[in-house]
């Protein structure tokens, strides 16, 4: 019986890690109402696969840890996880002959759905000792269960003597192979963000610049369409820096970056290259860029900035270049802009500037 229950855990903990392969985000009471639904009819799966491993008592009962998917998803997903685990569940007990026990086994794994949502709700502890008083409740359940369907007393105090104490020792490590497999998802997927985004603007960073600007090349030149380099910073920021400190320059670069996301259209690319530099990559001709660029400028310009409760406005530079009039490369295309940029620091700054073959055209 205890080899079995060990054959048990150890499906389980495969179970739960391929379950989080299905799922590209972890699981919780915020994840969208058919996310919770599905994870918790993935357990119920489990719970059903866990039958076909179980331990028969005799009289048409089995024993085994199919309550443990639905502890584990109860915590996380909340009541729908818990009522899609359940009623799958307890259906999947038919697969094994139209019997009493099935049908004892279909209610009581209701009541425990129930019963593990509702403790979900209320007990915001810990996993371990929320998934410890979900598997009291669930053991008291299935206890009357196997009482109703066992007729030898021997048998069922025997049952319970080895069920309730491997019943705890898969739940705790069940809910703690869960922890470690969410936490290792979370840090895989924040370090997949940092690899590409600039921490303190939510930007794109450099490194995405040069990645993204390689694709679009490619997709240009196939498509004959026109890729525009908008590269632009901030006028004087040093001043800011000096007057405001660099904590008050990065509540400048931050909410910029929160400014140039709602701006940058949906075939657009926002980046942060540097320090006060910031780059948009647009697959648009000149005329479109030059008035995206322009909309850019003024709005940054009449945005108010709030530093230590101060009112700061900001002005920014910006050089254009566009791929195919001038540039035939991703070098010169950068060095155009950059090109223009320094050019439009140089008649004043707060203006924009297109890079032209005959020099430099202001707009």
């Amino acid at each position: 019986m205890i080899k079995q229950f060990i054959a048990n855990s150890g499906i389980l903990i495969a179970g739960f890690y391929l379950i989080s392969k299905f799922f590209p985000s972890n699981i919780h009471k915020q994840s969208p109402f058919h996310m919770r639904l599905f994870a918790g009819a993935f357990c119920g799966l489990l719970s059903v696969v866990l039958m076909f491993f179980s331990i028969p008592l005799g009289h048409g009962v089995i024993a085994d840890l199919r309550h443990v998917p639905l502890i584990v998803v109860s915590y996380y997903g909340g009541m729908p996880s818990a009522l899609a685990a359940g009623i799958i569940m307890g259906t999947g007990r038919f697969l094994f002959g139209n019997t009493f026990a099935s049908i004892v086994s279909f209610f009581i794994s209701l009541a425990i759905a129930i019963g593990c949502g509702l403790i979900s709700r209320w007990m915001k502890r810990h996993i371990t000792v929320t998934t410890f008083w979900m598997n009291v409740y669930s053991m008291c359940f299935i206890s009357f269960a196997l009482f109703i369907n066992i007729p030898d007393r021997h048998m069922y105090i025997e049952t319970l003597c080895v069920f309730w104490p491997i019943s705890f020792f898969a739940t705790y490590i069940a809910a703690n192979i869960c922890k470690d497999i969410r936490q290792s998802k979370d840090m895989l997927q924040h370090y997949k963000q940092w690899a590409t985004t600039d921490f303190l603007t939510g930007l794109y960073n450099v490194r995405q610049f040069h990645t993204v600007l390689n694709e679009k090349m490619t997709k240009v030149k196939q498509r004959n369409n026109c890729l525009a380099l908008i590269l632009f910073d901030i006028d004087r920021f040093k001043s800011v820096n000096d007057l405001y400190g660099h904590d008050g320059g990065d509540v400048i670069l931050r909410h910029l970056g929160e400014l140039i996301r709602s701006l940058v259209p949906k075939n657009g690319f926002a980046f942060r290259n540097g320090g006060e530099e910031f780059s948009i990559l647009l697959v648009s001709c000149e005329h479109e860029a030059v008035t995206f660029a322009e909309h850019i400028r003024k709005t940054i310009e009449r945005h108010p900035f709030f530093v230590q409760q101060q009112t700061v406005h900001i002005t920014v530079s910006i050089g254009i270049s566009v791929f195919p009039t001038l540039a035939t490369n991703e070098a010169e295309l950068f060095k155009q802009a950059d090109i223009a940029l320094y050019e439009a620091k140089q008649q004043g700054r707060n203006r924009t500037i297109v890079y032209k073959k005959e020099y430099l055209h202001e707009t």
